[in-house]
């Protein structure tokens, strides 16, 4: 009775879920199912999106499951089995049947099914069909329909990404011998999440030597923000580094980078630090990042967000942008942002690194300070050189001027 109430349970968050509380007749992406032999798991999908997983018994070596694109061909409750080697034999629906209470077929005399082993499940014992304990095909049964789609795979490497943000890998045996993987065929199925560079071989080599059921946590996601704008790219925490896509953070904070793929490099200015080509984004270092820019950064452990350079800057209680950073632990402001939110004008100078700005038909020189191939004005300095008040909040990390 109490799997009964469970089924009956999740069946509702299903159709909740997928067709919305008073909108039964909202378009909703037709459910599909993969069986994957390797893992011994059937995917119940919903379009694109994954449902639920069961785990199940497939077919012995001798008899294996058959691969390839089916679709549901019938459904029965209570089956009646017919022993293949008695003839004239039929087995009613009940305990001593194989076939338990569902029967799910997809092609000739092959269909999923319940089992009055559930010792099986995870195994390769049957005679090609596949089983199912006894409560998830009952579950499985109400959710498909004559028609639904049931493609049967062979796929040893699985990668996946979860509802935290977690990149497993996952390397199943090889239940019917029918070949080896290698490290280059895991890493090309990590190239969907930009890890084939990050990832080490020790650890696929040691996967590929240990081949079985577990689900490996090889890296997970977390978002960036710069001055509170969230990027489209995601950061990655592999190990215990966290690698930060380095260009567009560069381009967050209009500044130009180069990457050197000679000597795997990153270069900002004179700043030089290690960076990795992962399929074809450019990942630095957390660490190294912040000696790029030499922004602040705070890591929000409970919004899985690593935020830099969030500082609010006003000019006369109106908010205006200005790239802010700090050298030797001092705020300053890029000289070009500064003018341009006090329409100054100045002059810059490459090639003797010298800046000048026309105050009242004379020109002053500017004392200021490079991060990188921007100069930037210490705060002490703004008064002095741009006759604006300043006032720096240290914990709320804002900046105001006023004229």
């Amino acid at each position: 009775m109490l799997l009964r109430v469970s089924r009956t349970i999740f069946l509702l968050i299903f159709f909740v879920i997928f067709f919305g509380v008073g909108q039964v007749k909202a378009v909703v992406p037709a459910v599909n199912i993969t069986v994957n032999l390797p893992s011994r798991t059937i995917e119940l999908f919903s379009g694109d999106r994954l449902v639920k997983e069961y785990p199940i018994a497939i077919g012995k070596l001798a008899t294996p499951t058959p691969l390839g694109s089916f679709a549901v061909d019938c459904k029965e409750i209570n089956p009646v089995w017919y022993p293949p080697d008695r003839q004239g034999i039929a087995v009613p629906s009940g305990p001593d049947n194989p076939l338990g209470y569902r029967w799910i077929g997809f092609w000739n005399t092959y269909g999923i099914h319940g089992t009055n082993a559930p010792w099986s499940i995870r195994l390769a014992v049957s005679n090609g069909c596949i089983r199912m304990y006894e409560e998830d095909v009952e579950e499985l049964f109400d959710m498909v329909n004559v028609g639904t789609p049931v493609k049967v795979t062979y796929d040893r490497v699985n990668v996946r990404k979860d509802a935290k943000g977690q990149i497993l890998l996952s390397v199943y045996p090889d239940i019917y011998g029918s070949g080896t993987i290698t490290i280059a065929d895991i890493k090309s199925r990590l190239n969907a999440y930009r890890l084939n560079a990050l990832v080490s071989n020790d650890l696929l080599k040691k996967l590929l030597d240990e081949p079985g059921d577990r689900r490996v946590v090889i890296a997970s996601q977390f978002g960036i923000t710069v001055n509170g704008v969230l990027l489209g790219e995601s950061g990655l925490t592999v190990g215990d580094v966290q690698y930060v896509p380095i260009l567009p953070v560069a381009q967050a904070f209009k500044q130009k980078i180069a990457w050197d793929e000679k000597t795997k490099s990153v270069l900002y200015g004179k700043t030089i630090v290690p960076g990795i080509d992962s399929n074809g984004v450019v990942y630095v270092a957390r660490a190294n990042a912040g000696m790029l820019f030499q922004v602040e950064q705070n890591w929000k452990a409970g919004e899985n967000l690593l935020a830099f350079g969030a500082v609010a800057a006003f000019l006369n209680e109106k908010p205006v942008y200005l790239e802010v950073n700090k050298l030797q632990g001092m705020p300053a402001v890029s000289a070009r942002s500064l003018a341009d939110a006090l329409g100054r004008q100045i002059n810059w100078d490459e090639s003797t690194q010298s800046l000048t700005m026309d105050d009242k038909g004379k020109s002053i020189k500017v004392p200021v300070s490079m991060i990188g191939a921007t100069p930037y004005v210490k705060i002490t300095d703004i008064n002095q050189y741009f006759d604006v008040y300043v006032y720096w909040n240290d914990e709320g990390k804002t900046l105001e001027l006023t004229t």
